[in-house]
């Protein structure tokens, strides 16, 4: 926390942005349409407590949740609207209505930050460079746009979600959650499993601080990751921090890292992520290990922590130029990453050694790579992520023995197995694998846990069931579901009631039966190359309607057959909606993924050119009324198709575009993971600098006739605000007047703020209506800073 002198900092904080350390890949409409249930974990409350709806980048959890894994007769799926019910809901919706005492902190904080060294190497959690001077934004605009009678208001999707996290005690009797309000506030809130007792821990403004994940240390004790927006070395990033506070509100403790001896003269090192919680140690339950490069900046030790004093002891330090740390399930540090350029050494220490070992080494850029997953309850069995046949597959390998072959745990022809582990701690090891893929949540390999989720799938078909969370007997779990015409919803699984009771719609105002399913498509790019994607039309309609041509962010991401509510936005106002995993989107093994390195603009345009024709040819869009929108590396991709194709789109929006391919990577490289991040994705900035110059729309803005709008947030640290100012400034000198220019001025990257998620839709919905909807006289267009 920076700042100059003695200030007050209200700790009410916010759920922002996962803050991803490789740049683009966790851009905006990638993130939230990829991961099914990553967007708005839930919590307990009445869908008639607020009118929200949020999608949340991926919330980091420290210690994975389990599911309950033994069943002997099938449970009852409890959702009818009985008063009992309804009461139980109530108590829910009183969790985020209710008005307690929310501790503040009240004493001076000082800081630390203007000793930091400026020339230091920073870690890529986000990027941003500076900006030029404070713009002047039209104030948030009046919902004139009058609401058509019968259509789904805009806000239904717009808000932020009722719920984004959620987790079970260890004992299954509370349950912690973030929670949004129709008002745009975000909290942190403990209740009993059947929402009484209900208490706001902390409070969040959604704009400089967030909270970034929590977990339950014991049945008392949380431990709170939060996010803070700062500068070091004059340069904007992200830093995070670690709370520590009781279920009751009592006991809050901010300052649980905090520099030896003299905090302005310490000689230890102030690090950049102070919330690098690596796992616990069985049978305490007042510490947890932690990750901190006090003694050497970007090179942490491991240290062990009490969540209550804040008193930590040196448990393993830093050598071999390790940056990554984890722990086996009986909190031994057992496994570290070192990088040296593009070469990754991966270092373990089996049971019963006491010397680091090799378990492999490779260049990224030219060999297989291997990712470590975690350990199962032997310390010596560990998971890993590798690729099979060209697929990820799922691993697991003996590291004190290297000469046994690995086992093949999970595998899939078509596309890759990397999710997170699904272990069970009364079962006492690693059960499956999470899943994206189409037919289930989860790849198991035990057979309890397999009959678990078939229970599941049987009791909430057609869906994405996800067990999220459980007690620690595994008598209570807490299960997302959802599907692509099904917003997430929240259900306590109790086996002791063999009842599965609904808590909580994350997106109280949308009606299952009201969106529209995608889809799926399959088309031949010009060379070949198949492609696949989604279609969602309107309901009823079988003649050419309007498209929008909705490429997804990253580009290292896909899109899938899940809950996507920009999609179901868009179709809801008559439009279709088409999505296509371009060259480039992961998820369709390693040789799909390396073609689009470098080639932006070129082939990975080209695919979504191909997907607009395709989708002309099979009668499904009016060739005159075709639009491009995205965000992050979508906003690119829309501002690139009106450069190389402007008699295919009619319009174009650009969400936090990017707009100058060397200008990102001169940004990038102030930042650790260059070279395997931005450089191996984009290029090198001076030996391609040719080709990164010809793909960069701000190149080319006296090519550009087609009608255009921009949004950025000027606090944008993944994707900088100047990227659009840049190409704005470029139309206007080319004379181009088609153009609505709207910054938003606490804007982060992934639309984290409610008022900035309804301006940016409010926004999008007026511009595709002008040039979407029946022709008419068209209008000058205005940019607003």
């Amino acid at each position: 926390m920076k700042g100059t002198g003695a200030w007050r900092l209200r700790i009410f904080l916010q759920p922002q942005e996962l803050y991803g350390s490789v740049w683009l890949d966790s851009s905006l409409i990638a993130a939230e349409r990829t991961s099914p249930h990553s967007r708005a974990p839930g919590r307990p409350i009445s869908p008639s407590s607020a009118s929200g709806v949020q999608h949340s980048i991926l919330v980091l959890t420290v210690f994975q949740s389990l599911p309950r894994l033994c069943f002997a007769h099938p449970f009852v799926v409890h959702v009818s609207s009985c008063a009992g019910e309804d009461a139980m809901r109530g108590f829910w919706s009183h969790a985020v209505t209710c008005q307690r005492a929310i501790p503040v902190l009240d004493q001076p904080l000082t800081s630390w930050h203007l000793f930091a060294c400026a020339t230091m190497l920073l870690v890529a959690l986000t990027g941003g460079c500076k900006t030029s001077g404070q713009p002047t934004v039209e104030p948030l605009p009046a919902d004139d746009h009058d609401e058509i009678p019968g259509r789904i208001p805009l806000k239904a999707f717009a808000s932020l979600p009722v719920v984004r996290d959620m987790k079970l005690s260890p004992c299954g009797e509370h349950v912690a959650s973030i929670q949004n309000t129709a008002e745009g506030k975000t909290y942190l809130v403990v209740t009993t499993y059947d929402g009484r007792d209900v208490r706001r821990l902390l409070e969040g403004d959604n704009k400089r601080y967030s909270i970034r994940w929590f977990d339950w240390v014991n049945d008392e004790r949380l431990v709170v990751g939060v996010g803070a927006d700062e500068k070091r070395g004059g340069i904007r990033v992200t830093e995070t921090l670690l709370f520590a506070i009781n279920r009751d509100g009592s006991n809050l403790k901010t300052d649980l890292i905090t520099p030896g001896r003299d905090r302005y003269y310490s000689w230890e090192h102030i690090p950049q992520l102070q919330d690098r919680v690596i796992g616990k140690i069985p049978g305490d339950d007042q510490s947890v290990l932690i990750a901190l490069d006090l003694q050497t900046a970007l090179y942490p030790d491991v240290y062990k922590l009490d969540v209550y004093t804040g008193r930590r002891e040196l448990i393993e330090r830093s050598t071999y130029g390790i940056r990554t740390w984890m722990a086996d399930r009986q909190g031994v540090v057992r496994l570290g990453t070192a990088v040296e350029g593009t070469i990754v050494h991966i270092l373990v220490k089996p049971a019963g050694q006491e010397r680091w070992v090799t378990l492999t080494k490779y260049d990224a850029l030219s060999e297989p790579g291997m990712t470590p997953l975690g350990f199962d309850e032997d310390p010596n069995t560990l998971f890993v992520a590798q690729p099979l046949d060209g697929r990820t597959a799922i691993y697991s390998i003996n590291i004190a023995e290297s000469h046994v072959p690995p086992r093949l745990r999970a595998s899939h022809a078509t596309y890759d197995i990397d999710d997170g582990l699904i272990y069970s701690s009364w079962l006492k090891q690693v059960v499956g694998v999470r899943s994206s893929l189409h037919d289930s949540a989860g790849i198991y390999w035990n057979s309890d846990a397999k009959e678990l989720q078939t229970r599941l799938d049987l009791a909430l078909p057609r869906r994405f069931n996800d067990i999220q969370s459980s007690s620690q007997n595994g008598r209570r779990h807490i299960v997302v579901s959802s599907h692509a015409t099904q917003p997430p919803q929240w259900y306590l699984l109790d086996e002791d009631l063999n009842r599965l009771t609904l808590m909580v719609d994350g997106y109280p105002k949308l009606v299952p039966n009201e969106l529209v399913k995608p889809m799926p498509v399959t088309l031949k790019a010009r060379d070949g190359t198949v492609l696949h994607g989604f279609v969602t039309r309107p309901a009823q309609e079988r003649k050419r309607v309007p498209l929008v041509l909705l490429p997804h962010g990253g580009p290292a991401s896909r899109d899938v057959l899940d809950f996507d509510y920009w999609t179901q936005f868009l179709v809801s106002r008559g439009w279709a909606v088409l999505q296509v995993n371009f060259r480039g989107s992961s998820g369709y093994g390693g040789e799909f993924l390396q073609a689009g390195f470098k080639r932006w603009g070129l082939e990975m345009q080209d695919d979504l050119t191909d997907a607009a024709q395709y989708a002309i040819e099979q009668g499904i869009a009016d060739p005159e009324r075709v639009c491009i929108v995205g965000g992050s590396y979508g906003g690119y991709a829309a501002l690139m198709g009106i450069v190389k194709t402007p008699e295919l789109f009619r319009c174009a929006v650009s969400f936090a575009g990017v707009s100058d391919l060397r200008a990102l990577l001169t940004d990038k490289r102030q930042f650790l993971g260059y070279e395997l991040g931005a450089e191996r994705q984009l290029g090198a900035w001076w030996s391609d600098r040719d080709r990164l110059k010809a793909t960069s729309p701000v190149n080319h803005a006296e090519k550009i006739r087609t009608p255009l709008l921009i949004v950025h947030g000027a606090e944008d640290r993944t994707v900088s605000v100047e990227q659009s100012r840049a190409m704005v400034e470029a139309l206007k000198d080319a004379g181009f007047n088609k153009l609505r220019y709207v910054e938003l001025p606490d804007g982060d990257h992934y639309l984290s703020r409610q008022d900035d998620r309804l301006r940016l839709f409010r926004e999008m919905e007026r511009f595709l209506a002008t040039h979407l909807d029946e022709p008419r006289a068209g209008t000058k267009l205005q940019h607003s800073r």
